[in-house]
């Protein structure tokens, strides 16, 4: 009994000490897996893991998704370096929403593919997030939304070179001015075509001084008639020093007959300042000038000492319109009086009269004026005699007056009204007083068809002859104003190397509304996927810039697509409410996407 004993206790010991080495290995069983080479061997296998209860999580807010930034592509629109690339992998962590403010959480910077241990697969704490405030979106005006359009279609126009005289040149000598077949070298400052006759015009150099190709002439010359004469131009140095300086260039309707108007500059005095015209019926060969009028600019001024005025004490020519019927010799002039701070209107005849500008025209108080397409009567604008801001029509004496706009009444400043081909007249304006700001095309109802030309207020405005179009000269540059589409042109480029042709070319309007088709619908907001992006009063890379937009920045789309340049550009309203257009595609690359 007690050898059993002894024996069942040894057996009992043996199995005690088996089960506690199964105890300390209890994920380590023993099975038979097939090797690579045939033969059954023990191996051990992981059992399935032991299932333990989450407690569930209360739901979060979805966090915006931000754009993915490209590359920096075209610095002119102001592209600079953009963010570095994000991870395609998404970060493994929850932003807690924070009650006052909406927050979107980015990780780090410059961040690649997540890291994995070697040992188990498992992946390795991301980087702590930073949390950056969310970009506002568009509160889309939808009342300004209009329908999707059909593509425009491809329109051939002419560039005809009446548009020639609406600019102020800056070509040096030796730098070429091409017009056709005309070809200049000299230096160009003004230049005006003859109507009715492509050979013939007139153009003034950087001196100011004028010359003149007669139809049928060879070459241009200097007009050697008073107030000049032969040699003239050797003995000025610059325009600074020029007392006969000619500022302006005008034809009448017919091509006939010409004026031009010497500004003579500050500190110099000279009794031939005013406007002239060239008469070709006393001398038809050489041809003879006559003054129209005679500036009396200040107290002491030369003329003023044999000028009879009329209802103003000092005065300056500011701008001469031909009547805009064949054979007409009369001139609307436009006069600035010092004494009083604003402008007025004067007719005066081209007569061949020698003692004519000895007496100074009758001045009607209107700001500003140009002929109806009638001749029969003027469109004035501006201020009229008892300071009331209009846009109005009278008859060709000045009398008679029909308002046409009230700018008192809507609280806009209203000048150089003028009347289409279409029977529209439309104007310059703003809201606020004279010389307060940049200005605008706006229709005969006061409402606003393009964006604000330049930053201030305009130094000279020219009118082309069948007004689809005017030039305004702003701080040095000088824009085109379309009066079809509204659209500003910066023509600063064409003032420096003109190249105008009567060729026809193929050009597409820009789109007013989101082209049906597009890449993007009306109203459709999108984000901004490159570090810095310019919104541009029109679709150009010369336009003025309104605002910069930043990476992440919300935009609605309004109107577009328009191809210019290499770019695709698109009208939007930004998240700060302003309105203007960008380059959505610059050479190729997308700079903004669907948000």
């Amino acid at each position: 009994m007690r050898r059993l004993a002894g024996k069942g206790f040894g057996w009992l010991l043996v199995c005690c000490v088996a089960c506690a080495c199964t105890l300390r290995q209890p994920d380590r069983t023993l099975t038979l897996v097939p090797s690579d080479l045939g033969t059954p061997v023990a191996t051990a296998v992981q059992p399935a893991p032991t299932r333990t209860t989450i407690p569930p999580q209360l739901p979060t807010a979805t966090q915006p998704t931000s754009p993915t930034p490209t590359r920096a592509i075209a610095t002119d629109l102001g592209l600079g370096a953009s963010p570095s690339p994000r991870s395609t992998q998404p970060a493994t962590w929850t932003a807690v929403p924070d009650p006052s403010q909406f927050w979107t959480a980015t990780p780090a910077a410059e961040s690649t593919a997540i890291a994995t241990s070697p040992q188990r697969g498992l992946a390795t704490p991301s980087p702590s997030p930073t949390a950056t405030p969310a970009q506002p979106t568009v509160s889309v005006r939808y009342d300004l939304l209009r329908e999707q359009i059909p593509p425009p279609s491809i329109q051939s126009q002419v560039l005809r070179t009446s548009a020639a005289s609406a600019f102020a040149y800056e070509v040096q000598p030796g730098q070429p001015f091409a017009i056709d077949d005309i070809r200049l070298t000299d230096g160009v400052r003004l230049f005006s075509p003859n109507p009715t006759d492509n050979s013939s015009y007139l153009y003034t150099d950087q001196k100011g001084i004028l010359r003149f190709r007669a139809p049928g002439a060879a070459q241009a010359l200097e007009l050697a008639s008073s107030p000049f004469h032969a040699g003239y131009s050797m003995n000025i140095e610059s325009s600074e020093r020029n007392k006969h300086l000619v500022v302006e260039l005008d034809w009448s309707a017919d091509g006939r007959r010409f004026s031009f108007r010497i500004d003579t500059p500050a500190g110099l005095d000279n009794s031939g300042a005013g406007v002239w015209f060239w008469q070709p019926e006393a001398h038809p060969v050489h041809g003879a000038t006559s003054q129209v009028i005679r500036d009396c600019a200040h107290a002491g001024y030369r003329p003023c000492s044999f000028v009879n005025p009329s209802s103003a004490r000092h005065w300056i020519t500011r701008n001469v319109q031909w009547s805009p019927k064949p054979g007409d010799a009369r001139l609307l002039l436009t006069l600035h009086l010092p004494d009083e701070d604003r402008n007025a209107l004067a007719l005066a005849r081209a007569v061949a009269d020698p003692s004519y500008a000895n007496d100074a025209p009758p001045l009607v108080r209107y700001d500003y004026g140009h002929w109806d397409l009638d001749a029969g009567h003027i469109i004035v604008s501006g201020r009229r005699p008892d300071g009331r801001v209009v846009v109005a029509q009278v008859n060709a004496d000045l009398t008679n007056e029909r308002v046409i706009l009230d700018g008192t009444a809507q609280g806009l400043w209203l000048q150089d009204a003028a009347r289409l081909p279409t029977g529209e007249v439309v104007a310059l304006g703003r809201p606020g007083e004279p010389d307060s700001g940049p200005l605008a095309l706006v229709d005969q109802q006061g409402r606003r068809i393009s964006a604000f030309a330049g930053d201030s207020a305009p130094d000279q405005v020219r009118w082309l002859a069948d007004r689809s179009g005017v030039v305004l000269t702003v701080s040095g540059r000088q824009y085109l104003l379309k009066t079809a589409t509204g659209a500003i042109d910066d023509a600063s480029q064409l003032a420096s190397h003109p190249q105008f042709s009567q060729a026809a070319a193929e050009v597409v309007a820009v789109p007013e509304a989101v082209i049906r088709g597009g890449a993007y619908f009306p109203g459709q907001q999108l984000r901004v996927i490159v570090s810095a992006l310019h919104l541009r009063e029109s679709p150009d890379t010369g336009a003025d810039i309104l605002d910069s937009l930043l990476w992440g920045d919300y935009v609605a789309v309004f109107a577009g697509p328009y191809a210019k340049e290499g770019n695709r550009w698109w009208q939007v309203q930004t998240a700060r409410n302003r309105f203007g257009w960008i380059a959505g595609n610059i050479a190729g690359r997308p700079t903004v996407g669907p948000a």
